[in-house]
């Protein structure tokens, strides 16, 4: 490959990069703002409900990405067609329509019998949330970034003069419900500017998409079943501290977790550019610019979690006296600040080869990295919570991501070796084996 056709690519992945990068910055300043702002007038006990809320809410996305925005990610760069790639926009869009509505309906109906009314809330967010979150993935696959940061930039507008004018009343309880449907709200508007931008009729085809998840059923299982393990070992650790002590202890965790949420955004970022690349490179089965762009987005995720962490390091004071207002000047914030920071930069690592190999649909393999992953860390979790301070849990937590980094490029170095391997290698191998 000469460097004239490499530089051009190189440059439309940057121009890319940049918009992406754009929209999930300002979404991320919007999430660090409520989260602050939640947290100096809720209760413990309050913000410790809305973290889990929250929680919830993503790992509701990663359903919807595992059935919906990889499979869109993957078919829709791979069209040889634009009514194909339409064809494929349009099954997967139903199933994310179908699958968003059912997550808001069951998470407001698990949440009915402890929070009444306020179910509904939690609901709208849910269901909004993750169709949004599609609409972006969407728009990524067909190299629509522009759009996306627009919608993005609606969200983050409307959000935040929704959330100036909410806290602008008095702090009473019915402030977390109202949080959360702010969130709905701001996500339903910049669902609606994204779908005005894009001008394109809206096609709901249930018979054509069920054809299409009925090719892909096979996959499409075992991602599910790896999307439900690796949730486990990412949010049981939430689950577990809110079980056994209770959504008042889980609040200075989930108050840290949220300065690091611009590195868990910008990975987002890095997967939604480099995943449609990715797809279209194994079409063309063109391994060295495959292997440059996974160099590119390790090395970038990686440069910035050693940035971040040095510049938390140093300003960490004074994050805790003026973002937390010192609310949890009883616990060990710094000790929980380095044991996410550390947690965090393991899922960096991994997330370029590990979105090669979901890219490949190597999903039975994932499933089995997120079910040992997941098992090591949810018996440590809960060890952990049981003998020791929940501050100490996501030591945990960077114990299960260990695994998955290092079988990730294990399982990459193993699918390149034995591509390397000569035919005339591979068939005696191929025959000695049992």
């Amino acid at each position: 490959m000469t460097r004239s056709m490499t530089r051009p690519d190189l440059h439309r992945l940057a121009r890319r990069f940049a918009v992406m990068l754009g929209g999930e910055v300002l979404q991320s300043l919007f999430h660090l703002g409520l989260n602050l702002a939640l947290v100096r007038v809720l209760s413990a006990h309050g913000y410790g409900v809305f973290a889990i809320v929250f929680g919830l809410g993503a790992v509701a996305l990663t359903f919807v990405r595992a059935l919906c925005g990889v499979p869109a990610a993957t078919f829709i760069p791979q069209a040889r067609s634009r009514s194909a790639a339409q064809a494929e926009a349009t099954a997967f869009g139903t199933g994310a329509l179908a699958l968003c509505l059912a997550l808001g309906l069951g998470t407001a109906a698990a949440f009915a019998p402890f929070v009444g009314a306020g179910a509904l809330a939690v609901g709208a967010f849910v269901a909004a949330w993750s169709l949004r979150s599609f609409l972006r993935n969407l728009l990524f696959a067909q190299r629509r970034a522009g759009i996306a940061g627009l919608s993005d930039l609606a969200f983050t507008a409307s959000g935040t003069a929704m959330l100036l004018l909410l806290l602008h009343g008095e702090a009473t309880d019915a402030l977390l419900w109202d949080s959360l449907w702010l969130l709905a709200s701001a996500h339903g508007l910049g669902l609606t500017v994204g779908l005005a931008i894009l001008r394109e009729p809206l096609r709901i085809a249930p018979r054509h998409a069920w054809r299409r998840y009925g090719r892909l059923w096979r996959s499409l299982a075992w991602s599910v079943a790896g999307t439900a393990t690796a949730n486990v070992q990412a949010q049981g650790q939430m689950f577990l501290i809110a079980g056994l002590a209770g959504p008042a202890a889980y609040a200075p965790v989930a108050a840290v977790l949220v300065l690091f949420a611009p590195l868990r955004l910008l990975g987002t970022v890095v997967v939604n550019l480099i995943q449609p690349e990715m797809a279209r490179l194994i079409a063309a089965d063109d391994r060295r610019r495959l292997r440059l762009v996974l160099a590119a987005g390790t090395a970038l995720l990686t440069a910035a979690c050693l940035a971040y962490g040095a510049a938390l390091f140093l300003l960490f004071d004074r994050v805790e006296h003026h973002l937390f207002a010192d609310r949890f000047a009883g616990e060990p914030l710094g000790l929980i600040a380095a044991l996410v920071w550390a947690t965090v930069t393991l899922t960096m690592l991994y997330a370029a080869p590990k979105t090669l190999i979901e890219t490949r649909r190597a999903f039975p393999e994932l499933a089995a990295m997120a079910l040992a992953s997941a098992a090591l860390g949810m018996a440590a979790v809960a060890g952990i919570v049981a003998l020791a301070a929940p501050a100490w849990s996501m030591a945990g937590v960077a114990a299960s991501e260990v695994v998955v980094l290092v079988w990730c490029w294990w399982a990459l170095r193993r699918r390149d070796a034995s591509a390397a391997t000569p035919a005339s290698i591979a068939l005696p191998l191929a025959r000695r084996a049992p």
